[in-house]
């Protein structure tokens, strides 16, 4: 610190202590006195950018002083003289001209308008601040400055600001300089080289504010983007980065924290997107339909989003799906053009068959196909040329498959029709070599029905010598009819029933090519009425079977009935009587109920809620079943009864209360900074040394030795450096801190301990009472704490928070038994769906038994209860109805 003036310096040689203390004052005085000259960090743009430059014995007009403009908007002459006089002292923090040119004055009390001292008015003509701030002369020498080399004064202009120093300060002046900028770059060079100084957390600040802007800027640039055709992935990775820049520097700090969030939630979105596409062309995959677009999009969203944050979990996960289907995809295309290569067209199309929808989109496939296509209608061109038309219409298939087409298909056509031509010529010449076979053997029924018995188109060809042969066909067919009925009426059994349908077959053949002879029509309407008669008879027998017994097979001779004779009243009147049990015992009917094995109250009516729920699962079944609810009254028992238990249902509740002890905040209090205190330590070690150091100069100056005198001047100087860097390092650190006062209290832990059960069982019998299927239990059980804290105070120190809320116990409950009411309906779906098996087993046993009615019936029960498909199961079923009742099933109907 430079000395005082002598003149200012109080007379040492009265008494020792009295010298001491004077010292003291004189290096505890303020740095900028009257006369001290003042030390400044002027900031000012420079071609080079935002510049500084460290300037000492900085003057305006001469003086370390300005005015105060005093409010006025005009200042004149005379009442410039009047205005206050400012000292640019330790109490002055900065000076500034604004944008408009006005100088601005910086102290704790804030910031006011001031203009220069020693101002000289060529007129008395009122001038406005800015214009008096344009005759301020700024004196000084340029100590040092960035960019280095600056040795005059820049130019006091707007836009320029000097801030006082009390010593030159490189780090303060690079801090002002960077935040001068307002820029990252600049920030982050300061940040750079000054990771810990004093103003490293101010730069941390504004740099994580610049950020913070910019990455919020980027990412509302990608939300207003993500709509559209082209979002902005960039803007959306320039947010990414921001967050993780500011949280480098800051890493609680919120805002970041947020963007981060905000980031991370757009990259889920993205990822799921992907996923979704991912899915839709597995899904096309799957269907062989075309959607090997979505493949391509799932890859270029996934890029997207792993070039915005490559360490994203479920961006990876997809980049891991996306590259397995990619594999997958390659791999058979590699096999296909290897077996292209070697000419094994077939094997290539294989090895694509699960990607051949994509021959669109995916050219390489098409390529594939495209060879293959040409391969086989190639072939079948060649085939057709020779009339190999058997071979011709099988590759021009295959070549159809692969590219279905108009010429393809015409050329298919082409040759399916020769070969149906000359298919059929072939069948009808084998016929009428039979046919001839057996007219010289006078069997004119079989050489007229081995025509007759053609399709239509072969029968087309042969329609000349049906016609020759119908005139001895009629006869032979009457005859023959004539001699079945006398042999086999009435009818007493099953021998009987089938010659009696041969007649019948014979005479409406007969009579349909003779239509004009009335006794043809008057014997078929009478065999027809004995085959009728018969039917009914036979099915009235079944119908007094007990307990609807025998329902099934009296509906087939119903029908039967029915094909003879159409209009028959008592056929109508057993239907409309006996349809009640039909509809029971001819179908896969299972009457449901629940009962209910508890005593607790809260059960009530909840087997009920089963019974229905259970009825309206089984309705929507694929099997055709006949569901009849416990209050429902049928004439006979159905075929299956479903009894169901509910075997536990109730909710317990049990509550504890506890006590617990937390801290909380109750006030702050002011102690003394210890780093304050060991500052101050050595700011008075740093005072001493200067005191000694003073010594030993005056020492030096008393004697006029001039080595001692520069040693000694040398060493006040660096003591005196000492001693300012000492003081700014105290004046930097707060004397006192802030210490929270915490104090005990107690809150409260509510734990509401909730369980829930519910366990059902049922089993399935038959008419008879056997089990033929059960559930011994279907269980649910669910135990729940729920934790409520309350009164916990908002300042607890130990980051206790008040949460929770009562549960709903209803609900609660309620949710166990949907539950296991799910799991009940899917239990009973499945069982159910066993039943026509077991009904299958009932027919294999009755016919074991040697009980033919009873594997009727059950049979007729199976082919009820299944879909109208063709299998071993239903064909079994059919065959035994043929062989051993002479019933034909009903095709598209059940009976």
């Amino acid at each position: 610190m430079p000395r005082r003036p002598a003149s200012h310096v109080p007379s040492c040689s009265f008494l020792k202590r009295a010298c001491l203390a004077a010292v003291l004052v004189l290096v505890s005085f303020p740095a900028h006195t009257k006369d001290t000259p003042l030390l400044a960090i002027e900031l000012f743009d420079s071609p080079n950018g935002a510049s500084y430059a460290h300037i000492s014995n900085l003057l305006l007009n001469g003086k370390a002083e300005v005015r105060s403009c005093g409010g006025a908007s005009l200042i004149s002459r005379s009442s410039y003289g009047k205005l206050e006089k400012i000292p640019l002292n330790s109490a002055t923090t900065a000076l500034e001209r604004d944008a408009k040119g006005v100088m601005l004055l910086t102290r704790s009390s804030g910031s006011e308008c001031v203009v220069p001292s020693n101002l000289k008015f060529d007129k008395d003509e009122p001038l406005s601040p800015a214009q008096l701030a344009d005759k301020a002369i700024v004196q000084g020498q340029v100590v040092n400055s960035s960019p280095a080399g600056i040795t005059a004064l820049p130019p006091f202009k707007p836009g320029v600001k000097f801030v006082f120093v009390a010593s030159p300060d490189t780090e303060l002046a690079e801090y002002l300089r960077a935040d001068r900028t307002h820029a990252t770059a600049a920030l982050q060079d300061y940040l750079s080289r000054y990771p810990k100084a004093a103003h490293t957390d101010a730069a941390k600040q504004t740099l994580a504010a610049l950020l913070t802007k910019e990455g919020q800027a980027g990412f509302s640039a990608y939300r207003q983007s993500a709509a559209t055709n082209s979002p902005s992935y960039s803007d959306l990775k320039t947010a990414r980065l921001r967050a993780d820049q500011i949280l480098a520097l800051l890493p609680n700090h919120e805002p970041a924290s947020k963007l981060r969030d905000d980031v991370r939630q757009e990259l889920t979105s993205i990822a799921r997107t992907g996923n979704s596409e991912l899915q839709a062309y597995k899904q096309a995959l799957a269907a062989h339909a075309t959607g090997y677009i979505h493949l391509g999009n799932a890859r270029r969203l996934d890029d997207h989003g792993i070039e915005i944050d490559p360490q994203f979990e479920p961006l990876l996960s997809l980049q891991g799906s996306i590259a397995a289907e990619t594999r997958n995809l390659e791999s058979a295309l590699h096999n296909a053009e290897s077996s292209l290569m070697a000419q094994r067209y077939d094997e290539a199309v294989a090895a694509i068959a699960d990607y051949r929808a994509f021959s669109g989109e995916e050219p390489r496939i098409a390529s594939i196909i495209d060879s293959a296509f040409k391969f086989h209608s190639e072939r079948g061109k060649s085939d057709a040329s020779s009339q190999n038309w058997k071979d011709a219409v099988h590759e021009y298939k295959r070549a159809a498959e692969l590219k279905p087409g108009a010429e393809i298909d015409s050329a298919l056509r082409q040759a399916q029709s020769e070969l149906e031509t000359a298919t059929n010529r072939a069948a009808a010449d084998t016929a009428l070599r039979q046919s001839a076979d057996l007219q010289e053997e006078k069997r004119f029924i079989d050489a007229y029905e081995v025509l007759a018995e053609l399709p239509d188109a072969q029968r087309a060809l042969v329609q000349e010598q049906m016609h020759a042969l119908e005139t001895d066909y009629v006869k032979s067919a009457s005859d023959e009819a004539k001699k079945l009925r006398d042999a086999h009426v009435p009818i007493a059994g099953r021998a009987d029933e089938i010659g009696v349908q041969k007649a019948y077959e014979y005479l409406r053949h007969a009579s349909t090519l003779e239509s004009e002879d009335q006794n043809l029509k008057l014997r078929l309407d009478l065999i027809s009425q004995t085959l009728s008669d018969y039917y009914v008879v036979q099915a009235k027998k079944y119908l007094e079977k007990p307990l609807g017994s025998g329902v099934g097979i009296a509906w087939l001779y119903l029908n039967e009935a029915q094909l003879y004779q159409s209009n028959r009243d008592d056929i109508r009147d057993e239907r409309t009587k006996n349809s009640a049990v039909h509809n029971v015992r001819s179908t896969l009917s299972i009457k449901v109920g629940f009962r209910d094995q508890t005593s607790r109250r809260e059960s009530s009516g909840f087997a009920d809620q089963l019974s229905d729920a259970i009825a309206t699962g089984l309705e929507t079944t694929l099997l055709p079943v006949k569901v009849i609810r416990a209050s429902d009254t049928t004439p006979v028992d159905p075929n299956f009864q479903l009894i169901g238990d509910v075997i536990d249902h109730h909710s317990s509740k049990a509550v504890s209360v506890d006590s617990l002890e937390s801290e909380y905040r109750a006030a702050e209090r002011e102690v003394p900074n210890e780093e304050w205190n060991k500052a101050n330590r050595d700011y008075e070690g740093a005072t001493l040394d200067l005191q000694n150091a003073q010594k030993v100069l005056e020492g030096a100056q008393a004697h006029g030795k001039k080595k001692e005198i520069a040693s000694a001047t040398t060493a006040v100087q660096d003591a005196q450096k000492k001693v300012e860097e000492a003081h700014r390092k105290l004046d930097s650190i707060p004397r006192t801190t802030l210490n929270d006062v915490i104090k005990p209290y107690s809150y409260t832990k509510r734990t509401i301990d909730l369980t829930a059960v519910v366990e059902l069982g049922f089993r399935i019998i038959d008419s008879a009472g056997n089990t033929i299927a059960s559930t011994a239990s279907i269980k649910r059980e669910i135990h729940k704490p729920f934790v409520i804290l309350e009164n916990v105070k908002s300042e607890d120190t130990r980051n206790v928070k008040q949460s929770g809320a009562a549960p709903d116990e209803a609900q609660f409950l309620n949710d166990v038994e949907v539950s296991a009411r799910d799991a009940l309906i899917e239990d009973v779906r499945n069982k159910v769906e066993t039943l026509p098996r077991e009904i299958l087993a009932q027919a294999h046993k009755h016919l074991s038994d040697g009980d033919t009615d009873g594997t009727a019936e059950s049979y007729i029960l199976y082919l009820n209860s299944t879909p109208d498909k063709q299998t071993a199961e239903r064909d079994e079923a059919k065959k035994f109805l043929r062989e051993h009742f002479n019933m034909v099933w009903p095709t598209g109907s059940a009976s």
